[in-house]
């Protein structure tokens, strides 16, 4: 049947069907090419994602400095941000601006100022080791960097650890970690404090940076 179609009329179907497979081509790519786009903004690539880590890990440490006589600039801790769940232990006041914060255990002092002494604390060494619990909201999913100084001259750095394998210059933590997605996430550590004196915290994240002065009394 196929022979007796005209010559003209079979040439003419030919170049239609190929038309349209160009049309059929030519959307499909356009649709491909847009989901790539729309992808990168709102779903960055792992190779996006490993950009955005590596530049996280380079942040500086960035905190005030003290000149002799300056008085220390505490801050100010917050009740209620960080609701009581049952694997979370710390008490009720926190110190952050989120999505990360903390808590310092040996407070005994009255007010809502990161203050402690250091007299109860536990010695290990050259330093004092406080036991500084950490918390981070249930909408943050990714690394958390956390180093700290003393504001003075000295410098002094503070040591951190969370797995027992001993003081580290800095304390690397991986939100989440909590027991349902809907939890917050929650590590136990430990902070080694040289001495009295005021000392910063940077708290790194992918969404911010955030500093905690407190003093050691």
């Amino acid at each position: 049947m196929i022979d007796k179609v005209p010559t003209h009329i079979r040439q003419r179907a030919t170049a239609e069907s190929r038309r349209y497979a160009r049309i059929v081509l030519y959307s499909h790519l356009f649709t491909v090419i847009a989901c790539f786009v729309a992808g990168a903004f709102l779903c960055p690539s792992s190779t996006a994602a490993q950009a955005l880590e590596e530049t996280f890990e380079q942040r500086p440490v960035n905190l005030p400095t003290l000149r002799p006589g300056d008085a220390c600039p505490i801050t100010i801790g917050h009740r209620g941000t960080v609701p009581i769940q049952r694997h979370i232990f710390g008490g009720a006041l926190w110190f952050g601006g989120g999505p990360v914060y903390f808590a310092l255990a040996w407070k005994a002092s009255p007010g809502d100022d990161a203050t402690f002494a250091l007299e109860p604390v536990p010695r290990e060494g050259n330093a004092h080791r406080a036991k500084t619990p950490w918390v981070a909201a249930p909408s943050y999913s990714g690394p958390v960097l956390i180093r700290g100084l003393a504001l003075d001259a000295s410098g002094r750095a503070l040591h951190f650890d969370a797995t027992g394998a001993g003081a580290r210059s800095s304390l690397e933590l991986a939100a989440p970690r909590a027991p349902a997605p809907s939890l917050w996430s929650f590590w136990p550590s430990s902070m080694w404090v040289p001495g009295p004196g005021c000392y910063g915290v940077q708290i790194d994240t992918l969404v911010a940076t955030d500093v905690v002065v407190f003093e050691a009394q």
